[in-house]
């Protein structure tokens, strides 16, 4: 069995929420890890919808998590 890709999702709420992480759930070699959202009574809704471990309000944070090892990234561009 291959090792899983512990993922952490920057801007985890639209489109992230509908599609990509409903997707990485299906695949059996991703594991998501964090979700973070500026606001972190969002983070917190994200990370119990989906059963993760850990929430984020800030980027920075998420991207020092020695448990992530990718992170997609699904704010807007502005």
């Amino acid at each position: 069995m291959a090792q899983k890709v512990r993922w952490g999702v920057i801007g985890a709420g639209g489109i992230a929420d509908r599609r990509t992480i409903p997707g990485m759930m299906l695949c059996d070699n991703a594991e998501l890890v964090a979700v973070m959202e500026i606001n972190m009574e969002l983070a917190e809704k994200c990370r119990a919808k989906w059963g993760c471990k850990k929430a984020y309000d800030s980027e920075a944070a998420l991207l020092a998590d020695p448990e992530v090892d990718a992170v997609y990234i699904a704010s807007p561009v502005f």
